[in-house]
């Protein structure tokens, strides 16, 4: 009988502390995650761990406040880092199929978009291709032709807008050899 009082005052205190704390650590833990089921995924999980290993028992009212909200806290950075890493796989997955796709386009349509780059006025061609196929910056490109910054930023704009025109009709395979080189 003295074990199912004790029970009872225990699930008791544990009920008032839910009361009492569920509904701010549910919008602190929206302070962090985005949506809501997910803030109450992380309070239902605190409580749960905070009633399975008997916790409400051994932490001093005193501290019940910052140990909760500290759970909260702690439970949404595990479940934004587990985020990060499965965006982080999704990212490589993604990479790779786009570089396998890569390898599948044809070589012909490839050259297609060099010969015309190879038709640009010389000192267009020239930023084209040290700006994307070789990654320097505009103002290393501009100091090896001896133009100004801004006359690199026009003539790399004139001829974008001449390739974006002439393959319009495939400006996903453009847009992807302008990357990849």
């Amino acid at each position: 009988m003295a074990e199912s009082v004790n029970r009872k005052i225990q699930e008791y205190r544990f009920e008032q502390i839910f009361k009492e704390f569920s509904k701010p650590m549910f919008l602190y833990a929206l302070s962090f995650v985005t949506a809501e089921e997910e803030a109450e995924d992380v309070v239902q999980e605190v409580f749960v761990n905070f009633w399975k290993d008997k916790t409400y028992q051994k932490v001093r009212d005193e501290v019940m406040k910052t140990y909760l909200f500290r759970s909260v806290k702690n439970n949404c950075l595990n479940r934004l880092k587990k985020k990060d890493v499965q965006r982080d796989r999704l990212d490589l997955l993604r990479e790779e199929v786009v570089e396998e796709e890569m390898m599948k386009l044809n070589d012909a349509l490839i050259q297609e978009v060099e010969s015309e780059i190879d038709r640009l006025p010389e000192q267009t061609r020239e930023i084209i291709r040290g700006v994307f196929f070789r990654g320097m910056k505009y103002q290393e490109v501009a100091d090896l032709l001896g133009i100004s910054i801004n006359t690199v930023k026009t003539l790399l704009k004139n001829g974008i807008k001449h390739l974006r025109e002439r393959f319009a009709e495939r400006m996903d395979l453009f847009l992807i050899i302008m990357l990849i080189k």
